[in-house]
């Protein structure tokens, strides 16, 4: 598999990675054998958190006697020196290893917590403290507000930034990734088959917001069966300007799919980028500035599910999303309350209203 340099980090990562998130619900000798045929297809770059159950000692089993041809990235979600402390020492422990090669400061959603973990006390201080003692190569920083996380490289302080980028989930490229570029700081994307959105866990949410799926807008979209879909749905994000894709693996064909579709991607032909050139418009941009909602409505996943309809002409399964949602946008009282947080200066209010009629209208 084709590798990618990994922004100032200089580290040569598989434009296909692997994310740990869901080897944690396997039995130790199937998720051992899945990690270790993920390395064996050709990737080396595994993803992890303390925060995925056992993903961490998974790892460090399948892959303890090649442990110099992989790049481990972890993660800290703690906000202080001292938790993040215990987070490092014990991550180092459960992957086996004597260094990390990627420390990251996991899910900073809002420049509050960003501001916390940056400061002198904050967890970003262990980081650096461990890199300095040589148990960290690298310092990084996730979350799902690209408009915080161009804040965060903006600092100087990360070497990488992971973020989630899908066909349906853009915002990212629109500064961030620009950004990250300029100051050549590497990205992954995660959630590449996964239309996360505010405050909606995807595993949970019902209907699915996977996007492999037996939805027929979605096959339209991305292709027949799961495996055109999934292989449609990477190929996507490796057209982008990333250095690797990180999807959740947790059975030896989906790791096969991942690892066939960066075997065979060198980069998407001009009918592909015709095909997949969606403008974003005046679509929430789901930074989550508006919320909270003293009447709960969910506005950003409301106005991303109306961006799936107009932006992406995914009109009957946003309906079926919406569906879904227990406050719906005519619990909507007009406050204003919501309008003069968002920064993208949206009539979300005008747009709440337009969301709940196409989406409740009866059609002829």
């Amino acid at each position: 598999m084709d590798k990618r340099r990994l922004g100032r980090t200089n580290l040569q990562v598989s434009q296909v990675g692997f994310g740990g998130t869901w080897i944690s619900e396997l039995p130790a000798d199937q998720a051992i054998a899945v990690v270790r045929l993920a390395f064996e297809l050709g990737i080396n770059y595994f993803d992890t958190t303390p925060l995925d159950g056992d993903s961490e000692v998974k790892i460090g089993v399948a892959l303890e006697d090649v442990r110099s041809e992989c790049v481990y990235a972890t993660k800290t979600g703690s906000r202080t020196k001292r938790e993040s402390l215990d987070d490092v020492q014990n991550s180092l422990k459960r992957l086996r290893t004597n260094h990390l090669d990627i420390i990251q400061l996991h899910g900073i959603d809002d420049e509050k917590t960003l501001t916390k973990a940056m400061g002198e006390d904050g967890s970003l201080q262990t980081c650096k403290d461990a890199k300095k003692e040589g148990f960290v190569s690298f310092i990084g920083i996730t979350g799902h507000r690209p408009r915080v996380l161009t804040k965060a490289i903006e600092t100087g302080e990360f070497e990488t930034v992971l973020v989630p980028i899908n066909i349906v989930t853009q915002q990212a490229l629109e500064e961030l990734l620009p950004t990250a570029k300029a100051l050549d700081v590497g990205v992954v994307a995660m959630k590449p088959l996964s239309a996360k959105t505010s405050n909606l866990i995807t595993c949970l949410y019902q209907p699915s917001l996977s996007l492999v799926s037996q939805e027929p807008e979605l096959k339209a979209l991305l292709g027949e069966n799961a495996d055109q879909q999934v292989t449609s749905a990477l190929h996507y994000v490796l057209g982008q300007d990333v250095a690797s894709v990180i999807p959740g693996l947790c059975s030896i064909n989906e790791v096969e799919v991942a690892a066939n579709a960066g075997d065979n991607y060198s980069s998407l032909t001009a009918e592909e980028r015709k095909y997949f050139d969606f403008d974003l418009g005046d679509s929430c941009r789901d930074c989550g500035a508006c919320m909270p909602c003293p009447q709960k409505v969910n506005i950003p996943a409301i106005l991303r599910f109306q961006s799936f309809k107009e932006v992406y002409g995914l009109t009957e399964w946003a309906k079926k999303l919406y569906g879904g949602l227990e406050v719906k946008a005519d619990k909507c009282s007009g406050c204003g309350e919501c309008m003069p947080k968002c920064p993208y200066e949206l009539q979300i209010e005008r747009k709440l209203k337009k969301a709940h009629t196409d989406f409740t209208e009866k059609t002829a």
